[in-house]
Order: C-alpha cells, then sequence, then structure tokens
C-alpha cells in the first residue's frame, strides 16, 4: 500500500495552493464584508478549471479521479466558503445527475457550460417538509404528452438565484414512496420556474441559498434523467459524490485552521513562555493533528473507492468521510478558537468565520445522524457476511 500520492497529484495540489494563496484568499474579508465575489475571482476560479475538476475531458472538464478532485478541493476550502459553493458544487450535486443520468443532447447541451463555469447549477431536493427523509418529497410531477408539469417548492437551494440550469426532484406518485420520485434537468428560464425568498445563514456570504417554486412548470420529456421512479437513486449516486468533496472539503479547512493555531501558539507568550511550552497546549495541538490526519486518510480512501469501488462500498466510504470530516473540523475549529482567546472570537481574524462555515457540514448533504445510519447499517452488512455459514 503507497501513502504517497502520485506525482501529477503533487504538481496538481501545489499548483493549486499557490492559487488559492495569491489569487483568492486575498479577497476573503471582501466577501466576508460585501457577500459579493469579486468577477476576478470568478474569472480565476474558471481558469483553474475548478468548476469541472471530476468532470470528463470530453466535456470541458479537467477529468480528473475522484481523488484528484478532493485534493483540489481540500485547497480550495482553505480560502472562504463561497468559492467552493460557486465551484465545487458545480463538480458534484450540480452535475453529476445530467453527467451519469441525461440524454446525450441535454448533457452536451449543458455539461460543458457548468464544467467551464458559464453556467453555475443547483441541487433542487430539499423542501419545507422533506429534508433528511427525502422520499417524503412533495413537489410533484404529471405527465401531459411531451412534457411533464411540475408544481412545488423548495428550499435551502444552494446557488439557486444565480444558478442557470437545475436538477429537481418531483414524485410522481407520493403513495410509492422514494419510487415514485423522477428527476428532471430545468433550465432556470422556463416559465413557472421562480426563486422564492433568499435565507440568510449564519455563514456562506457570496453565495446564496433560496426557496426555489415551481408553478405549471412544463418541462420537456427528453429533460426526464434515466426513468421514472430512479429520481431518488439519482439523487443518492449525485450525495455520493458530493459527501466525498465535503469530507475532503473539512480536511482543508481544519488544516488552515490548525496552521493558525500552531502558528499562534508558537509566537504568542504567557506566564513567560511561549503557548507551545505548555503541556497543556501541546497536547491539544497533538488531538487536532491526530484528527486531522485520521480524516485525511478516510477522505482519500473515500476518494479511491468512489473511483475504484462498487456502489456500496462508494456510499459507506462517503459517509464515512463526511462523518468523520464535519465532525473533526468542528473540534479543530471550536479549540482553534479556544487557543487564540478573544480576538479568535472576534471579527478580527478569520478563525470565527471559518468556525461558522465549517459548523453546517454537520448538516447539508445528509446530517451526521444520518451518516451514522448509512455506516452502522454497512457495519452490520459486513458483520453478516463475514459470520455467514460456508
Amino acid at each position: 500500500m503507497d501513502f504517497q500520492l502520485p506525482d501529477q497529484l503533487q504538481v496538481l495540489q501545489s499548483r493549486i495552493r499557490d492559487f488559492v494563496r495569491t489569487e483568492l484568499q486575498p479577497h476573503d474579508a471582501a466577501i466576508e464584508a460585501t457577500g459579493r465575489v469579486p468577477d476576478s475571482a470568478m474569472a480565476a476560479l474558471r481558469r483553474m478549471g475548478l468548476f469541472g475538476t471530476n468532470t470528463p475531458r470530453e466535456f470541458g472538464g479537467l477529468g480528473l479521479s475522484m481523488l484528484g478532485s478532493c485534493i483540489a478541493i481540500e485547497e480550495l476550502a482553505k480560502a472562504h466558503t463561497a468559492f467552493y459553493y460557486l465551484s465545487g458544487v458545480n463538480v458534484h450535486i450540480g452535475s453529476k445527475a445530467i453527467e451519469f443520468f441525461a440524454r446525450p443532447q441535454v448533457r452536451d447541451r449543458w455539461l460543458p457550460e457548468l464544467a467551464s463555469g458559464r453556467v453555475i447549477a443547483a441541487f433542487a431536493l430539499t423542501e419545507p417538509n422533506a429534508g433528511s427523509d427525502a422520499a417524503r418529497i412533495e413537489t410533484r410531477a404529471r405527465r401531459d404528452g411531451d412534457h411533464y408539469v411540475l408544481d412545488g417548492c423548495k428550499t435551502y437551494i444552494t446557488n439557486a438565484p444565480v444558478a442557470g440550469v437545475f436538477t429537481v426532484f418531483a414524485t410522481l406518485d407520493p403513495s410509492a414512496g422514494a419510487k415514485g420520485i423522477a428527476a428532471f434537468v430545468v433550465d432556470a428560464k422556463t416559465p413557472g420556474l421562480s426563486i422564492g425568498r433568499v435565507v440568510e445563514m449564519a455563514a456562506g456570504r457570496g453565495s446564496e441559498h433560496a426557496e426555489v417554486k415551481l408553478e405549471h412548470c412544463r418541462v420537456p420529456r427528453d429533460n426526464l434523467l434515466g426513468q421514472e421512479g430512479e429520481g431518488f437513486a439519482i439523487a443518492m449516486r449525485c450525495l455520493d459524490a458530493g459527501r466525498t468533496h465535503w469530507g475532503a472539503y473539512c480536511v482543508g479547512a481544519a488544516s488552515q485552521l490548525l496552521a493558525y493555531a500552531l502558528d499562534h501558539v508558537s509566537q504568542r507568550e504567557a506566564f513567560g513562555r511561549k503557548l507551545r511550552d505548555h503541556q497543556g497546549i501541546e497536547w491539544q495541538i497533538a488531538d487536532m493533528a491526530a484528527a486531522l490526519h485520521a480524516a485525511r486518510l478516510v477522505a482519500y480512501e473515500a476518494a479511491w473507492r468512489y473511483d475504484h469501488g462498487d456502489a456500496a462500498a462508494r456510499t459507506a466510504a462517503a459517509a464515512l468521510s463526511k462523518y468523520t470530516g464535519a465532525e473533526m473540523v468542528q473540534r479543530i475549529a471550536d479549540t482553534t478558537l479556544q487557543l487564540f482567546g478573544g480576538v479568535g472570537y472576534s471579527r478580527d481574524l478569520p478563525i470565527e468565520r471559518i468556525w461558522r462555515e465549517t459548523r453546517v457540514v454537520r448538516i447539508l448533504d445528509g446530517t451526521s445522524e444520518i451518516m451514522r445510519q448509512v455506516i452502522a447499517r454497512h457495519a452490520f452488512r459486513d458483520h453478516e457476511r463475514r459470520n455467514a455459514p460456508t
């Protein structure tokens, strides 16, 4: 087993690390103050291909493996989270349904636009009464000749106000539960689709989350993704990619926090010694470094299994990576803030911003509680398989 990254991924890592430090991080404070990502930064993200890291080259993406994509996301996470919401989300839940399940003419229409960043995508699954229990969505779809007609309301949809295309999930038969759900590609200009209330979140300035309203929204039959009744499985396939990327995101954000902590305790003095020379501080740093290292290994394994494993292994590894990363980064954010004391809690430094930004990872794309369910089910299956009579 080789734990060394391949040479080409080390080059990619170094290149994106330099890019984030020189072209993205200088905008962090301004984005937090204004809620706007500068056009120059968006252009830089497009130039680096960060809207399509894992998208095949034939559609204008970088064609990276999932491991390569996670390496890129890990570095991107060291800058303001708006950059990841705008570009990184295009790579997984924004585009994967179109990449894997769209009819060729629909895929060819949208995927190059998404990979280039000329169009931003949104994933319209969550509803006011259907969050973790996605099979209970109430948005309806009905066939009408060569079209489907969609009616309903989605909420907390990332990038909705700036999206050019949506993956929308609706039920053809509420009594069928998950088996009644279908997925559709919906152009943002389609009559009947509108953006409702923009929801102000605790963090994530520079990206927006909003309601999406569908009122007699007519979608061509060719825009159906996969087959009727496959929508729930399509959503879960997209979320596998999203959760794998979020695991890497948490590693990157935690790396940045640990770097801040190491610098601080190496410079700050208390009671006649540098903070790093106090055993209590040493142990906190050790705990942070150990947790980060473990989460990175889990994240890289999840990426590898996404590239090589079967569907069950991919899903379980993605859940484990997101759960491990989300819990880890919140502990490291809280410890880092504590080490900095009052100045860490102030807005003079980025510590409190990252603390707020990373809290939501325990909620979005499957809560930590749902991730535990997925992990436990996989553990039971493994146990039963190992102990089955031969």
